[in-house]
């Protein structure tokens, strides 16, 4: 007797705690996490297809896509914290982050640069130190603690506005 293949077909949910959770891959796609997915649903087709996080990972915490919406980020707990990069065209993946610099089991927090070349992620408790990337090297170029253990205001969210980031990561 054959065994049957079985496939996902539909996944049901969001993920609400997960920062950033619902972006705009295009005009007709969503990006939201639902389980260990990123589901990538076309309102206009009513289809979903689907990236799955990476085996070490014990849930997502965040996600970001890059100006040019063709990248995304996807921060995991895990022992450290893991942040993978994926093609959205292809939705295979391009790159995995490891944290070995910091404390946290997870991101809180991921966003490009303006030129996606650098990736910028915000671990938590108990170090709470946000993290610079070069992200296509699996370079850190550098690190921060941004709040004390003890402290009752942690930052929770990082963005890059514009090109100052880039532009200073140039000239150090």
């Amino acid at each position: 007797m054959a065994i049957p293949n079985i496939s996902t077909k539909y996944i049901f949910g969001v993920k609400s705690a997960v920062v950033n959770n619902i972006a705009f891959h295009d005009e007709q796609t969503l990006l939201y996490p639902a389980g260990s997915y990123i589901i990538l649903y076309n309102v206009d087709q009513k289809q979903q297809r689907f990236i799955l996080g990476s085996e070490k990972g014990h849930g997502i915490t965040a996600q970001a896509v890059s100006a040019n919406r063709r990248l995304l980020a996807v921060a995991e707990k895990g022992e450290k914290p893991i942040i993978t990069i994926f093609d959205l065209n292809t939705l295979r993946k391009r790159k995995t982050l490891n944290c070995f610099e910091v404390q946290s089991q997870e991101c809180v927090s991921v966003a490009f640069s303006h030129d996606s070349k650098l990736l910028i992620t915000q671990c938590g408790h108990p170090d709470w130190t946000l993290v610079l990337w070069q992200w296509e090297k699996a370079r850190v170029l550098g690190t921060i603690k941004t709040s004390k253990p003890e402290s009752t205001t942690p930052v929770h969210h990082v963005s890059c506005q514009n090109q100052a980031l880039s532009t200073a990561i140039s000239l150090a």
